[in-house]
């Protein structure tokens, strides 16, 4: 019997983005997104997290319904300003995982890293996560809705990098070893990105997880 996983996401395009990959890697994928657009999402996201999080909890109580116990939270802003405790106080039936716990398990790894999110709420938060899991960990962080809203209008990944002049993004900094790609949407330029360092998807890092329990 096949796995089908729920995919979670901020807009219908992030959202179809983690169903497309997922199916890629196997598994059967239904996706559901909280907002149309990046700029509904962001509000909802600032505003009103409270209503954010029980949309979500809606969401999984329907793929329960329809026997989906496995949920990824495809969006780092969305696991940034949701309530994750209590979602997952509400839905202990399914294993979620987010961005957000991937980011605890590769905290130790890392000395310094730069960390580049979709908006500030979310840089925030993902940077919490960074210092609660290694306190002396150094932090450059950089936050552009504006890449996500071209990467929504799909434009293409060279003409994005040239348009925001993201070829010279990389600090010229010897100590930075990692650069984290802390917006779902961004592993879309990840190929045409010139930096000299790791550049960390945690999206691979989250199947990794579901295929642990795949077998348990």
């Amino acid at each position: 019997m096949s796995v089908k996983i729920g995919i979670i996401a901020g807009t219908p395009i992030d959202t179809q983005m983690g169903v497309d990959l997922i199916k890629k890697k196997g598994f059967e994928a239904e996706g559901v997104h909280t907002a149309a657009n990046p700029e509904e999402q962001t509000v909802l996201q600032f505003l009103y997290p409270n209503l954010l999080t029980q949309k979500v909890i809606d969401i999984i109580s329907d793929f329960e319904i329809k026997g989906i116990y496995r949920t990824i939270i495809y969006c780092n802003s969305l696991s940034s300003s949701i309530d994750l405790e209590k979602v997952r106080a509400k839905q202990p039936k399914t294993l979620l995982v987010t961005p957000l716990d991937i980011y605890c398990r590769l905290a130790r790894n890392y000395t310094s890293i730069m960390l580049w999110a979709a908006n500030a709420q979310s840089l925030a938060g993902i940077e919490k996560v960074f210092y609660e899991h290694n306190p002396s960990i150094q932090i450059l962080g950089l936050s552009m809705l504006p890449v996500v809203e071209a990467i929504e209008r799909l434009s293409l990944p060279e003409d994005i990098i040239e348009q925001f002049n993201m070829s010279s993004m990389a600090p010229r900094l010897p100590r930075i070893e990692a650069l984290v790609l802390g917006c779902t949407h961004f592993p879309y330029l990840k190929d045409k990105l010139s930096v000299s360092f790791e550049v960390i998807d945690p999206t691979e890092k989250m199947l990794e997880v579901l295929m642990e329990y795949k077998t348990n």
